[in-house]
This record gives structure tokens, sequence and C-alpha cells, in this order.
């Protein structure tokens, strides 16, 4: 599913990468490379080369600062708006379904989910340690 290519309400098919690089800029406008791969927790370079595919797909455009003339910023153009919305679409569905059916589900189900849920946690936790 990771890998799955799919389109946010546009004729442009984005992965996962993609469109969470696009949420990064909708979530800050006028962000720059360095800031943008704090975000997403990658290289500069990688930051740098997703932008530059976003700036193909006509998702994404770099702008000379208005602070400096040695840093690019990002925005969304319109398409990258429609995918940023669209992206917020698709997890509001995703969760509402997710949602609903643990409104559906038997009460005994439901705490036998949590009780799995709370060991697994504290399996985690002692591992971290």
């Amino acid at each position: 599913m990771e890998n799955k290519q799919r389109s946010y309400g546009t004729d442009i098919v984005l992965s996962r990468a993609e469109i969470h690089t696009i949420a990064a800029v909708g979530d800050h406008p006028g962000i720059n490379i360095t800031g943008l791969a704090d975000i997403l927790g990658v290289t500069k370079g990688a930051a740098s080369q997703m932008v530059y595919k976003l700036v193909e797909k006509g998702t994404v455009e770099k702008k000379v600062s208005p602070d400096s003339d040695t840093e690019v910023v990002l925005n969304l153009t319109e398409e990258g708006r429609k995918n940023y919305v669209g992206h917020i679409e698709y997890h509001n569905q995703a969760i509402d379904g997710s949602l609903k059916m643990l409104r559906d589900m038997p009460e005994s189900s439901y705490t036998d989910m949590i009780e799995f849920l709370s060991e697994f946690e504290k399996t985690i936790d002692k591992n971290l340690k």
C-alpha cells in the first residue's frame, strides 16, 4: 500500500512521498528546502530532488525568497492545493471508516483489542529501553 500511487482530486498521480511533501509545503507555505527536509526527516538533497519532481508535475512552485536572493521558497500551485485538500479528505474518510468500525464492534471484541494493544505497547516500550 505504501508504494501504491494514487490521485487526490486531480489527474496527477502521486506517490506517498510526493503527497506528503505536498502536505508539508501546504502546511508551511513559503518554506525553504532546509525546513522541508527537517519536517520530512530527509536530507536536503532528497528534499530538493522531490521538489524537482513536484515542480515538473505542476504541484509545487519555487521562487526566490523575498528575504534573501540566495534562498528559494516553496508554495503550492493551484493543482498542488487541490491535491493537498484531496489528501486531507482521503485521511478524513479513512478515519471515519475506522471510527465506524470501532462503534460497530461488539464490546467483548473491543475489550479484547484494548487488552492486546496495551500488552503490545508494553512490549514495544520494553524493547525500546
